[in-house]
């Protein structure tokens, strides 16, 4: 019966059913009385049935037409919410839920993305996600929708805008022995090193380019996260390596001190993933400006 009949036949119908007039019914539409007619009488022959039939007191609903009514209007209205135009995005007043995924070095950064969005969208509510292996696929399927990632993690499905790179420091509790003059390869290997394992089998960068330099590190404690390796540090003499540019925060609540490295450290590049899907949607390209305009700064040690 689809294949008989299209939209502007259904919403004469509809209109018909309601006004159970053809007069008013063309009136409604802004056709003419004889155009409506006819579509009345293709309607009755798709339908093999009157639809309307004449009584005393006018047109009156046959028993299929009742049938068809109420669902007919409801389609005709899910139709209409289909082809509306998108309504317009307003961060201040838009409830939206803004999901990022991004590396768990880069967790000193919540505090500055909450606050960018505190202001302005109030209404904004975020989700900060794990980095996962299947990255791409997981943003094709919109959780999360932005992520902070090293370019390797994502393909060329994947859109990205450069962010800025990681630069590893050393971090350890103020008063550290090895801070008490110019840190020295020998001072810093010689205390135990914080290392995060997230459960998965990516080899550790740092541990890669201290080997390539002939140099290993002591381990002297695992943690399942960045964090929680910080929360280690000021009760102990153990060190680690951490986002220099992002350790401000958290090394003067947690009385900790930050150093260059003393031997070459792999810098990590950071972009701003999302998918193609999500491009033009307007609260997804006020949200990513946003992030852009706070993630890019720190990353090059501006505040």
């Amino acid at each position: 019966m689809l294949d008989t009949l299209d939209v502007a036949n259904l919403v004469a119908l509809h209109v018909l059913l309601e006004e159970r007039h053809v007069t008013r019914a063309a009136r409604r539409l802004g056709i003419t009385q004889s155009s409506m007619s006819h579509r009345l009488a293709r309607l009755r022959g798709v339908f093999d049935d009157p639809l309307l039939v004449s009584s005393a007191r006018g047109l009156q609903l046959t028993p299929h037409a009742q049938s068809v009514a109420a669902p007919l209007a409801q389609a005709l209205r899910a139709f209409d919410a289909i082809v509306a135009p998108q309504k317009s995005f307003d961060p201040g007043t838009t409830a939206y839920t803004l999901s990022i995924a991004l590396p768990d070095a880069l967790a000193p950064l919540a505090p500055r993305l909450i606050a960018a969005f505190a202001v302005d969208a109030p209404r904004f509510g975020l989700r900060l996600m794990p980095v996962v292996p299947a990255l791409p696929e997981a943003l094709a399927m919109g959780e999360p929708v932005l992520a902070l990632a090293p370019l390797g993690l994502v393909s060329d499905r994947i859109m990205t805008r450069a962010l800025g790179e990681v630069r590893f420091g050393v971090v350890g509790r103020q008063q550290h022995p090895a801070f008490r003059t110019k840190l020295t390869t020998k001072a810093w290997l010689a205390y135990g090193h914080v290392v995060v394992r997230l459960g998965n089998q990516q080899t550790n960068t740092i541990d890669v380019a201290l080997a390539r330099q002939g140099l290993r590190r002591r381990v002297g404690l695992e943690v399942p996260s960045f964090l929680s390796g910080l929360f280690a540090l000021p009760s102990s003499d153990l060190l680690m390596n951490g986002p220099m540019q992002l350790l401000d925060e958290a090394a003067a609540q947690l009385h900790l001190t930050v150093r260059e490295a003393p031997v070459r450290l792999p810098r990590v590049r950071i972009s701003l993933c999302w998918h193609r899907r999500f491009h033009e949607d307007a609260a997804h390209k006020w949200a990513r400006e946003r992030v852009l305009n706070v993630v890019g700064p720190a990353l090059r040690g501006q505040r």
